[in-house]
């Protein structure tokens, strides 16, 4: 009876592994995006743990089930396999509003590089093997959502490598000391604000004529206070 039911599910395995890798790598993005948030806003265990796992679960399925279309034996005409390893990339790009963990991922983004190189190669042969010559629309597609893949990893991997500390401490000496220090309405309107758009705008151009302040905070560099600095209103 054991023996039966570990032959059953080995068979499901065989012959659903993909569908289920593929899925589960979509779970892991959905939850991601989903709570990325929470890295900011909460730091209870409960809610920086689920979002720790799926952010770890998220690359190894990813990149496990790129690997196993690459390796796999199925058929030349299950077309549609080579259609989803460019979807794979576009997960190992990872949803925009959490490029990394923390910044100590950032340090790794060479290895990110070489990452990049490797699957890159991976999903070019899943689409050489199972698409390559056989001239219908499922090629013009697949190409054209590879390519996008491509740019979705490659921007995750030079954002890690702009947010690594050094290379911000290396921006903020390039910067012209002029340029360090931006001034933006410092109060509200006189006759208030008119919506709560209006409200929100103010706020966030006002943080942002602040933010040389917390990137050279960040990277221990000195503020520049020079009073001929340019003002932009």
């Amino acid at each position: 009876m054991g023996g039966a039911m570990a032959a059953s599910a080995m068979d499901l395995w065989n012959h659903w592994s993909i569908r289920i890798l593929v899925l589960f790598s979509l779970t892991c993005q959905v939850a991601l995006f989903l709570l990325a948030s929470t890295r900011r806003r909460e730091g209870r265990w409960f809610f920086r743990v689920p979002l720790w796992l799926w952010y770890q679960l998220a690359d190894s399925t990813a990149t496990y089930a790129l690997g196993h279309l690459a390796l796999s034996g199925a058929p030349r005409e299950y077309q549609l396999v080579a259609f989803w390893s460019p979807f794979l990339l576009l997960h190992l790009g990872g949803p925009d509003n959490i490029s990394a963990y923390s910044l100590e991922d950032s340090k790794l983004w060479l290895r990110h590089l070489l990452s990049l190189i490797v699957q890159v190669l991976g999903a070019a042969y899943v689409i050489y093997k199972h698409l390559m010559g056989s001239g219908n629309f499922l090629l013009l597609a697949t190409v054209l959502m590879f390519f996008v893949g491509v740019v979705k990893y490659g921007e995750r991997t030079r954002a890690l490598k702009c947010s690594n500390l050094d290379s911000i401490r290396g921006s903020v000496k390039k910067e012209p000391r002029g340029k360090c220090l931006f001034y933006l309405e410092k109060k509200p309107p006189q006759w208030g604000f008119e919506g709560k758009v209006d409200e929100e705008e103010f706020l966030m151009r006002h943080a942002h004529s602040l933010f040389h302040i917390c990137k050279c905070a960040l990277v221990e560099s000195p503020v520049s206070m020079e009073p001929d600095s340019p003002e932009i209103l």
